[in-house]
C-alpha cells in the first residue's frame, strides 16, 4: 500500500511540474490573443476562455501540493501500521489534517470558480459553472469521524497499559 501512495504522489508531482507551465503558457496565448511563442515552443489557446485556464492553473497550483501532504501523511499512517501500533496520537492528528486539506481544497477551488465569474472579461459568453460533489463532504466528515477513533483507541489503549 505504502508504494501505492508513493507512486500516486509522484505522479501527481509531475502532473504539476508538467501541467502548470503548459496551462501557464496557454493562459499568456488566451490573453495575448490565441498564440504565444516562448524559446521556441508555441502556444495556441483557440476556443479556451481565459477563465477556463485560470479555473484550471489555480486547481493545479492547489491540487497538486495537496494531494502531496496527503500522500505524505498516509505514508507516515502505514509506517505506524507496519510498525504494529497503528493506534498512536499522531495518527489521529493526521487523519484530522487530511480532511482539512481536502476540504480546504474543495473549498479554494470553489473560491477560484467564484473569483473567475466576477471577472467577465475572463469568463467569455460561458460562465464557468459551481459545483461540489456530497460524497466530497462526506469523506471529509468520516476522516474527522476516525480521527476520533483513532483518538479513543489511543486513550484505552494507554489506560489499558495503566491497569495491573
Amino acid at each position: 500500500m505504502s508504494v501505492l501512495v508513493t507512486v500516486a504522489m509522484w505522479i501527481v508531482g509531475a502532473m504539476g511540474v508538467i501541467g502548470i507551465p503548459v496551462l501557464g503558457m496557454g493562459l499568456m496565448a488566451s490573453l495575448s490573443g490565441g498564440t504565444t511563442e516562448i524559446s521556441g515552443i508555441k502556444a495556441l489557446a483557440e476556443g479556451v476562455t481565459p477563465g477556463q485556464l485560470v479555473i484550471g492553473l489555480a486547481g493545479l497550483i492547489v491540487i497538486v501540493p495537496g494531494v502531496i501532504f496527503i500522500c505524505l501523511q498516509l505514508r507516515r499512517i502505514l509506517q505506524t501500521l507496519s510498525e504494529g501500533d497503528p493506534f498512536v496520537p499522531e495518527n489521529a492528528t493526521r487523519l484530522s489534517r487530511i480532511g482539512i486539506t481536502i476540504a480546504a481544497m474543495e473549498l479554494m477551488r470553489i473560491a477560484t470558480v467564484l473569483a473567475v465569474f466576477t471577472a467577465p472579461s475572463l469568463v467569455g459568453d460561458e460562465p464557468p459553472r459551481i459545483s461540489t460533489q456530497i460524497i466530497l463532504w462526506i469523506s471529509v466528515a468520516a476522516l474527522f469521524v476516525l480521527s476520533q477513533v483513532f483518538r479513543e483507541g489511543t486513550r484505552l489503549r494507554d489506560e489499558e497499559k495503566m491497569t495491573i
